[in-house]
């Protein structure tokens, strides 16, 4: 949210109306800029009065800065009777005012008193610095205004194969099985077993019949 200031300008009365070009100059150099919220008054009312500057006073909210041709006590003063209690604080055209005490009013008053000499020259530079003191940075949280990241697609994981893997097998020679002795051939009978064999079988043909 953009920070304003609200800004009266108190003409010039009695012994200091010459100094009216110079007033109407700084309302020309003040009216419609960004952040200035411009009130132009003859005079502050009293307490007893109505009006549209008693209005106006009223419509006043918060902190306030004021251009006149005068003192600054002359603005205090006026303001607390009608309830818009302030306190006149130190800026870099009025640094002899003193620091504001903790049991003071909270509205701040910034006195602008233009019969200093070169005061219509500045008074524009003067109060867009004291405007650009009461900004309050602002700070994004997490990065700023950069577009966020894609997330990155992880990487589906490819099915386990259940193969081993096989390893390059060179191909081995067999060892050679040694080759079992021949089978000893059958003793051959003698002629007498084969004389015996013969009518044994002779025997057992005879037992048939």
């Amino acid at each position: 949210m953009a920070v304003r200031l609200n800004v009266i300008v108190l003409r010039p009365t009695g012994e200091h109306r010459h100094f009216d070009p110079a007033c109407d100059d700084a309302v020309g150099q003040l009216l419609g800029r960004p952040g200035l919220d411009l009130v132009l008054l003859d005079r502050i009312p009293g307490p007893d009065e109505s009006g549209t500057e008693r209005l106006a006073v009223e419509s006043i909210a918060g902190d306030v800065a004021c251009v006149s041709w005068t003192d600054a006590e002359q603005v205090s003063e006026p303001l607390g009777l009608l309830s818009k209690r302030v306190a006149r604080v130190p800026h870099r055209r009025d640094e002899d005012a003193a620091p504001i005490q903790n049991d003071e009013p909270i509205a701040k008053l910034y006195h602008f008193d233009m019969r200093r000499d070169g005061a219509s020259q500045t008074i524009l530079a003067d109060l867009q610095a004291l405007l650009a003191t009461r900004q309050t940075p602002m700070f994004q949280i997490g990065g700023g205004s950069a577009a966020p990241k894609r997330a990155n697609a992880k990487a589906v994981p490819k099915a386990a194969s259940n193969a081993v893997p096989v390893k390059d097998i060179t191909p081995t020679k067999p060892a050679a099985v040694p080759s079992a002795p021949p089978a000893s051939s059958a003793p051959s009978l003698t002629k007498d077993q084969s004389t015996d064999l013969d009518a044994l079988v002779d025997e057992l043909d005879e037992l048939d019949l």
